[in-house]
This record gives structure tokens, sequence and C-alpha cells, in this order.
């Protein structure tokens, strides 16, 4: 897979640059902890509590999720989901991060994106067995939202040395 631009890199980039690039990501990881803490606080991130959140439970009168509400979630997470991923893998193009690391976490993040579109459904019409399905693709979108975090953080703020040379300016 080739870079969509070799010539730009964050490290090489001034300090104003950099600082939008860190307020995107600082605020993409306050979104995804906000994310995890109200899936928690919903769901106790269990396979039981999953499965009640969409096909309801007795225990606590809970209707299972209608076909309007999965349609809503769906459809909203349908047009955000993708967008927010696009820009954090492109945010890791512009490191200097090996090839495979780029595309393989690119993989596992839409890969988990997919899963997790598509397991509400599963789970709702199918079988809570599904649950499995979503765990699996927010395991694989928080270990690609990790990557996607840590490395230009350090190449923007940590990496000293600068992959092209250039003169001082006055």
């Amino acid at each position: 897979m080739r870079n969509f631009n070799t010539r730009f890199r964050l490290r090489d980039t001034d300090r104003q640059i950099r600082l939008v690039y860190t307020w995107f990501l600082l605020i993409m990881l306050a979104g995804f902890i906000f994310t995890f803490v109200w899936a928690h606080s919903m769901t106790d991130l269990s396979p039981k509590g999953i499965a009640q959140h969409y096909r309801g439970s007795d225990a606590n009168f809970g209707e299972p999720m209608s076909f309007g509400q999965l349609a809503e979630t769906t459809h909203f997470h349908l047009f955000t989901m993708p967008v927010v991923f696009l820009i954090m893998v492109h945010v890791l193009y512009l490191t200097m991060a090996s090839t495979t690391t780029k595309v393989v976490t690119t993989w596992i993040s839409f890969l988990g994106v997919t899963l997790d579109l598509v397991s509400p459904w599963l789970i709702t019409y199918v079988s809570p067995v599904y649950v499995l399905t979503m765990l699996a693709g927010d395991i694989m979108m928080t270990l690609g939202f990790l990557v996607m975090f840590v490395i230009p953080m350090r190449e923007m703020w940590f990496n000293k040395q600068p992959f092209i040379h250039r003169e001082p300016h006055d």
C-alpha cells in the first residue's frame, strides 16, 4: 500500500500544526473514553449485560430494542464511525510507522467497526451469542485506536530527530 503523501510527516511540522493534530487526537481520546464509560454504565460491558441491552430482560422489565431504535443507532454510526476512523488512519499514515503497522492497524480498525455495526442486529434478531462478535469488534477498534493515538503523539512530541533536515530560518 503506497502512502498518499510521502513528503508531509507529522514530526516535520511546526508546533502549531502539531498542536492542531494533538488537540484532535486528545478530543478523540476523550470521546473514546466517554463511549467506554457510557457503554459500561448501560451494559457493565459483560456479555449478559450487552445481550439484555439489545434483547431485553425480564429482570429489569426491559423491552428488546425495536427495529426503529436499531435503525436510528445504525444510521448515525454508519456515517460517523467510518469517518472518525478514516481521519485517525490518515493521521497514522502521516507518521514514520512501518507500512505493515499502518496496513494491519487499518484493517483491524475497520473490521472492528464493521463487526460493531452488524452485531446489534445479530444479537437482537439472531442470537445473544453474537455479543462475542460485538466484543471482538470493540477490542479491535480499541487496539486500532490506541495505535493511531500513541504513534502520532510519540512522533510529534517525543522524537527529536526530524525526517527532513531543514535549514534554520531567521
